[in-house]
């Protein structure tokens, strides 16, 4: 079906969900708990030209509308996202933000790091290399936080990223102070520094930027 004008007509099965979703995944969420499980599983189906995904992610949708346990929520809202990729670039950056958001209100370095790489993976995808290698630096900032613990190749992994792409981006005077950063944190690592397991491992505690 198409309009007057000629253009394709994109008839949703949920308005209320699409325009919730251009609000972030709060307002998706609760768009979301309003409408139950039947009509969102419908509206992903639809949104990602799916239709037989209507009945099998309906068991997963209905556990994310209705635990209230966070860390429960956020592994279903990460398996909703890893259906979204590669179909819907801004569903799953919208979930992903949830999954990151859900990470670090439980302090949780592993769901961090997972919503990281994906948000990481959908900005590279678009052409926004900063964007990409800003998600790396915002985790390697909250890793350096006290207290704060994640396995030490997480770490290393968002060091390499970060370098990789300031490459990419060509800048190569940022990728040469992050490859000394990251020569200093695994000389620690190597000798298992304390400071190299949990809380800063950097003497000036100043948060590392981007190259904008």
């Amino acid at each position: 079906m198409r309009t007057e004008s000629g253009q394709p007509l994109n008839l949703t099965v949920s308005s209320s969900l699409d325009a919730a979703l251009h609000e972030g995944w709060e307002a998706w969420d609760a768009a979301a708990r309003q409408a139950g499980p039947d009509r969102v599983s419908a509206w992903l189906a639809h949104r990602l030209d799916w239709p037989a995904l209507r009945t099998e992610v309906l068991e997963t949708v209905h556990a994310f509308l209705s635990t209230d346990d966070e860390e429960e929520r956020a592994m279903l809202r990460a398996e909703l996202a890893e259906i979204a990729e590669s179909r819907d670039d801004f569903l799953a950056d919208t979930l992903w933000e949830g999954v990151l958001a859900a990470g670090l209100t439980l302090d949780d370095p592993d769901l961090i790091f997972e919503a990281t790489g994906h948000l990481a993976a959908l900005a590279e995808a678009q052409g926004d290399l900063l964007a990409a290698a800003e998600h790396y630096i915002d985790f390697l900032n909250w890793r350096r936080q006290d207290e704060h613990t994640s396995d030490v190749e997480a770490v290393e992994t968002a060091f390499d990223e970060i370098i990789r792409l300031a490459r990419l981006d060509g800048d190569q005077r940022a990728a040469a102070l992050f490859e000394f950063r990251q020569a200093a944190f695994t000389r620690l690592a190597e000798v298992d520094e304390d400071r190299a397991m949990v809380g800063d491992w950097e003497r000036d505690p100043t948060p590392y930027r981007s190259w904008a």
